[in-house]
């Protein structure tokens, strides 16, 4: 039962359920143990009291309106996990730790990055530039001072506002000036157990905000594998199997054909529910991800080159949503938003 009063709302998490389509809020997760959101154990909606595997419930939030091929970078992934915007001020020249006004009781930090910045006090006719440096917590207030987002905790971070020694002698921002910063979180609750694929997207997501997109193109292709086959083994579970004989299922698949993705993409999702991924609806989406590949094979496969090619930040945020979006596809094609099935 919900424990919400009829009304109340704090803001709703990145779990959904399937069968009355309701988004967890933020004030039901206070009575959520967090060790009991985990890969293989069943959560009770507390709304329709349906119970769902909670990877189901972060799939289902992704699907939202039956779009799947949509932006999802930025996205929270971390199981119950949400998104938070918030402002501060630091002085040019501080080093300024502080905590997120609006961090949930039980919440910890998984991303940050910043929005803006600017001179407090000063009319928006006046703000000076504000650029990227790199990374996605790291950037330019005009030519004078360097912003910088570090987490240093769980539920803390440090604001560096660095005054450049090069800057101009008539620069607008001196020694002590109020700086407002704007940034924004992806939180998530802690103790909560991912599954493989949630882990890898965090880490890609991550790699990609701090510009270093040669390490998150190896990790997708390894989210896909581990995704595809952790919703075919949801998917036997709820066509009656137990949890042993729907392990035994795909290992009979894998044993047949070969242990990989497009195990589960073809032949899982034909076995399952007569469409495939590769070849079906979205076999252009299938087309699209398959770069992600090539691109990832030519990081891995790489002796004989001569150098690497560094994917441009653009280009890898591509190749996320890309790959989220095939995962978002799988689950659209096994059927699970059908909340009458």
């Amino acid at each position: 039962m919900s424990i919400i009063p009829s009304g109340a709302k704090m803001g709703s998490t990145n779990l959904a359920c399937r069968h009355c389509d309701t988004a967890l809020d933020l004030l039901e997760m206070r009575a959520v143990n967090a060790s009991n959101l985990t890969p293989d154990g069943l959560f009770q909606c507390p709304y329709c009291s349906s119970w769902y595997y909670p990877e189901i419930g972060l799939l289902h939030s992704l699907y939202g309106d039956g779009q799947v091929e949509k932006e999802y970078f930025g996205t929270p992934l971390s199981l119950g996990g949400t998104q938070k915007r918030d402002l501060n001020h630091v002085k040019a020249g501080e080093h300024r730790p502080i905590k997120m006004h609006s961090l949930e009781p039980g919440y910890e930090y998984d991303s940050i990055y910043l929005l803006g910045g600017h001179r407090d006090g000063v009319d928006e006719d006046n703000w000076l530039s504000f650029d990227l440096v790199g990374a996605q917590n790291r950037a330019m207030l005009g030519d004078s001072v360097l912003i910088s987002l570090l987490r240093t905790d769980a539920t803390e971070i440090t604001i560096n506002a660095t005054l450049r020694e090069n800057r101009a002698s008539k620069s607008p921002i001196g020694f002590g000036d109020t700086l407002e910063v704007v940034y924004a979180a992806t939180t998530q609750l802690g103790g909560v157990t991912n599954p493989p694929w949630i882990d890898l997207l965090q880490e890609a997501q991550e790699a990609i905000r701090q510009g270093n997109t040669l390490a998150a193109l190896p990790v997708l292709r390894s989210a896909v594998d581990n995704c595809l086959i952790r919703q075919m083994f949801v998917y036997q579970l709820w066509d009656g199997h137990e949890q042993e004989s729907a392990r035994q299922s795909i290992e009979d698949l894998e044993d047949k054909y070969d242990p990989n993705r497009i195990t589960i993409a073809k032949h899982g999702l034909e076995q399952a529910t007569g469409t495939r991924l590769t070849d079906g609806p979205y076999d252009t989406l299938w087309a699209d991800f398959s770069q992600v590949v090539e691109e990832r094979d030519a990081i891995i496969h790489s002796e004989t080159a001569s150098q690497l090619a560094h994917p441009d930040q653009s280009t890898a945020i591509d190749f996320f949503n890309t790959t989220v979006s095939l995962l978002v596809a799988a689950y659209d094609l096994f059927g699970f938003h059908n909340s009458s099935a």
